[in-house]
């Protein structure tokens, strides 16, 4: 019955460690698996919009303008959706008005 093995300490530690590499590179694993879906779907979607320029996008002056009428977290979430859209950076554009479409 499996309840009746006793190992020694020797190999119990042979048992954890294998353990412990088999998850390891298993996430290893995982990770080139998503790095290199992300790469191919990046690629494609590249080329299905080619209506995008080719130049480089100038960096917006580092002009800072508080707006207190808008809630914070709710300008961040709004920036942060843009940055992903454009798969661009925070500073390589600068939101100039928000409107809300009613």
């Amino acid at each position: 019955m499996l309840g009746d093995v006793t190992l020694t300490l020797g190999e119990a530690f042979g048992v954890a460690l294998t353990g412990l590499t088999v998850v390891f590179l298993a996430l290893i694993s995982l990770l080139i698996a998503i790095m290199i879906i992300s790469k191919v779907v990046g690629g494609i979607q590249g080329k299905q919009e080619p209506n995008q320029s080719a130049a480089p996008v100038k960096a917006a002056p580092q002009k800072k303008v508080v707006d207190n009428s808008m809630d914070p977290a709710l300008l961040a979430a709004i920036i942060g959706a843009i940055s992903m859209e454009e798969r661009s950076r925070v500073e390589s554009f600068r939101i100039v008005s928000i409107n809300e479409k009613k």
